[in-house]
């Protein structure tokens, strides 16, 4: 991790589309870096900054933005009716900015954004490089690697996560003996 300081924040979708698209997507048109559920009120969508990557020219949503990642409500393809499944999508980094640990920093973000709307089984599609990143998150494989025409050689991932218990949840404390 660098000594750089960041800013792990929620965002709106605009901030994190750019970075989605030129990481992830660069040879396709924009509107196949936008997600169907991106616009739920359910979903995250989650950046980080650097204040050594803000750059002149830039002054738009996305200024100095070097990482981010989205979370959707939605069930795994494996079992379409389950009613409590998240899926990530859209992890980025710029390349003059990985090597920092940026990538888990932004998916604990999203885990904690499920922890806090209810938990589920969470999902995704990984990139084959990008496996370990899950791996040390907890996710497991599921299936075989499969290629995403134009995009690379991608493997289902999976994890739960508990949801997050409010002081709510938990009712007053128990009294005091005397």
């Amino acid at each position: 991790m660098s000594d750089d300081p960041h800013l792990v924040e929620l965002v709106d979708v605009q901030v994190v589309r750019p970075l989605r698209r030129a990481v992830l997507r660069p040879q396709f048109p924009a509107e196949q870096s936008e997600y169907p559920a991106d616009d739920d009120p359910r979903s995250a969508h989650v950046a980080i900054r650097l204040p050594g990557h803000l750059e002149a020219h830039s002054n738009g949503p996305g200024a100095g933005v070097v990482a981010v990642g989205t979370v959707l409500s939605g069930p795994p393809p494996w079992e379409p009716q389950r009613a409590d499944g998240w899926r990530v999508r859209g992890m980025a980094t710029r390349p003059d900015a990985r090597g920092r640990g940026l990538g888990g920093l932004i998916l604990r973000a999203l885990l904690d954004h499920v922890a806090a709307h209810g938990g589920g089984l969470v999902w995704c599609n990984a990139r084959v490089p990008a496996l370990g990143l899950y791996g040390r998150a907890g996710f497991v494989a599921r299936g075989e690697v499969f290629d995403m025409p134009g995009i690379g050689p991608h493997m289902c991932m999976w994890r739960t996560v508990a949801r997050r218990l409010s002081p709510s949840d938990v009712g007053p404390p128990p009294p005091v003996p005397t």
